[in-house]
């Protein structure tokens, strides 16, 4: 059985609010963020495919672009869009049973702070994990299947990456 390479991904770089929160959109930076995020998951070996993604329009536009680069589909849940890590962490495990991704290898999730650093602090059994800054992602890995993930902690953590200077 290959490896699973779980990539958990904060969105990028918002703007400011004004708008309700759920239509709140990419900054400029955020756009920059993308596209640096997008260029480096293209030379990695094993980039995501499919992007489960908070249906939340910064979450959405963050995995359409990153999949731009590297991926197959993009999938937006509405119950992604949650800052509580249980409330992901279920809809996770439903969306990929319901999807049956077995035979998805490199499986990304793109949504929102505290859920997503909570989450891997959570999966690889380590509360010292900082805390993702914008667009920033983690790359998990583990032997099994999807339905396993939440079972096989520890689940080790590969890499954190983050954008550049440039771009924060």
């Amino acid at each position: 059985m290959a490896d699973k390479h779980l990539w958990l991904i904060r969105h990028a770089k918002a703007s400011a609010h004004g708008r309700p929160d759920h239509a709140r959109e990419l900054a400029y930076r955020g756009y920059r963020q993308c596209v640096e995020m997008g260029q480096f998951l293209s030379t990695v070996a094993e980039p995501p495919t499919v992007f489960l993604t908070s249906d939340a329009r910064r979450t959405y536009t963050t995995a359409h672009v990153l999949n731009a680069f590297v991926g197959e589909e993009v999938v937006p849940v509405g119950d992604m869009y949650t800052y509580d890590v249980d409330v992901l962490a279920s809809s996770v495990a439903t969306i990929i049973e319901k999807l049956d991704l077995d035979a998805v290898n490199n499986l990304a999730v793109v949504g929102h702070n505290s859920a997503i650093s909570d989450l891997i602090a959570a999966l690889t059994l380590d509360s010292s994990t900082p805390s993702l800054p914008t667009l920033g992602m983690a790359e998990l890995v583990f032997r099994g299947s999807w339905h396993d993930v939440w079972d096989s902690s520890p689940i080790s953590l590969h890499r954190i990456e983050t954008p550049k200077a440039k771009t924060k």
